[in-house]
């Protein structure tokens, strides 16, 4: 006989009550899956409320190349055009990388960005928050920079399911995505690549019960009250919501659910696509992952994939790419697709980038590699509610220079803020007690809205 405990619908909150459960029996025996109860539920939220929505930010460390992936070039000279071809895509006048067959299918899905600039660190920084190298001395002024990212700022600012963390960084380094000022009970929960890690992470340690963790969490406040005095950034404050977030995730099934790969089946796994790569970790389980995540009511994941650093192709671009862009591109493409049939493609906005483009004339550290590029790049857009199936900006004849107004990565931002209820004019006291809006440059791309 199978029993399910509920702990937050036994505290007289909103949970799985005896009639739920008995619905949920009801359904499986009559050959739904407890897959496809989520997915109603997902579809159908409670009391008739809209379901929030969310965003999962993809990073391709080390600055992927514009005009080998969307921005090409056919007609420059060789030198510049590169050893790829364009393909044609499911919209009219979209071309990208014959590499990318998977979503040269589902263009309609998707928007490209082209003529984004970035400002020339190799760091995730600005990709997550808008502001560039943080926790630096080539910040142009110390503590300037440090602005939370958007995880972060939706985390404070949004209200939830105190069981669900609202912000989740998969395979991220610790310096990428931090809250600094917004809270550090705002800092995400982090997770190393391997999928079994996080499971580990959430599990009470054996012979530890709840009732005993209870009395571990009293103890540690107690020891904490010794020490208050001395707290002038509320740093342990914020350490005591941090933990009260962790102890949370600890009890919740929910999550370690959510977190447990091993719940899916054989087939969509395989879709994601998985196994050994030559670069980090494979894109599947990550976005995989990334999409149970959202499905549970996290805000805002990100994600990198393949690990630090291999799209920083100064050598061997073209050999690079080859190996890293068709896994990509089957667990993108599944990643879009697996959304759009649980209903969730319209409430999940995803954008995917890196911190630059690259030279666009070929020859660096090999005859066949290509620089760091911050005049110009791309960023990719899908879900959310935006407006897909086109391209936005544009770079001269060989993807070296803007043509017209550049795209940076606080309008994206600008964006996604819009796409989440939250307004980028808000502001949220520094460390020195200064309002700081979320954004400086807070005007949207207008033609996502």
């Amino acid at each position: 006989m199978l029993t399910i405990h509920d702990p937050i619908a036994c505290a007289g909150r909103r949970g799985l009550t005896r009639r739920s459960f008995l619905r949920v029996g009801a359904l499986t025996l009559g050959g739904l899956t407890l897959g496809d109860v989520l997915r109603l539920q997902a579809e159908l939220p409670a009391s008739g409320k809209p379901r929030q929505k969310s965003v999962l930010m993809i990073h391709l460390s080390g600055g992927p190349s514009h005009v080998d992936l969307y921005d090409m070039k056919p007609g420059a000279p060789i030198e510049y055009r590169g050893e790829f071809r364009p393909i044609r895509t499911n919209v009219p006048g979209i071309d990208i990388c014959e590499l990318m067959p998977h979503q040269a299918r589902i263009a309609d899905k998707f928007a490209i960005l082209r003529g984004v600039q970035f400002t020339e660190l190799h760091t995730a920084n600005e990709f997550y928050s808008g502001y560039p190298w943080q926790d630096s001395p080539r910040a142009s002024v110390p503590g300037e920079a440090q602005r939370p990212a958007l995880g972060a700022v939706v985390s404070r600012m949004r209200s939830g399911d105190s069981s669900i963390p609202p912000y989740v960084s998969l395979n991220n380094k610790l310096d990428w995505e931090r809250a600094y000022y917004a809270g550090l009970e705002h800092e995400p929960f982090r997770t190393g690549g391997s999928s079994g890690e996080p499971l580990q992470n959430l599990r009470l340690h054996r012979g530890v019960s709840t009732q005993r963790l209870e009395s571990r969490k009293e103890l540690l406040h107690a020891f904490d009250s010794l020490r208050r005095d001395l707290d002038d950034r509320g740093i342990i404050q914020g350490m005591d919501g941090f933990q009260t977030r962790a102890l949370r995730l600890i009890v919740s099934g929910k999550v370690r659910d959510a977190f447990d790969l091993d719940k899916e089946p054989d087939k969509i796994r395989a879709r994601y696509g998985q196994g050994p790569v030559k670069h980090g970790t494979h894109p599947g389980p990550v976005l995989l992952q990334a999409r149970r995540l959202l499905e549970a009511g996290v805000s805002v994941v990100t994600a990198c994939v393949f690990g630090a650093g291999p799209w920083d192709t100064h050598s061997h671009n073209f050999i690079t790419l080859r190996e890293l862009l068709p896994p990509l591109d089957q667990a993108l493409s599944a990643l879009i697709l697996d959304l759009e049939e649980r209903g969730l493609l319209q409430d999940v906005a995803v954008v995917m980038g890196g911190e630059f483009g690259r030279t666009p004339r070929i020859g660096d550290q090999t005859p066949d590699g290509r620089g760091q590029w911050p005049a110009a790049g791309f960023l990719w857009v899908a879900g959310g509610g935006l407006k897909t199936g086109q391209v936005i900006g544009a770079t001269d004849a060989r993807g070296e220079r803007v043509v017209g107004k550049p795209i940076r990565m606080q309008h994206v931002l600008a964006t996604l803020y819009n796409v989440l209820g939250i307004n980028p004019a808000d502001t949220i006291s520094d460390y020195n007690g200064r309002p700081q809006h979320v954004l400086d440059d807070r005007q949207p791309v207008a033609e996502l809205l």
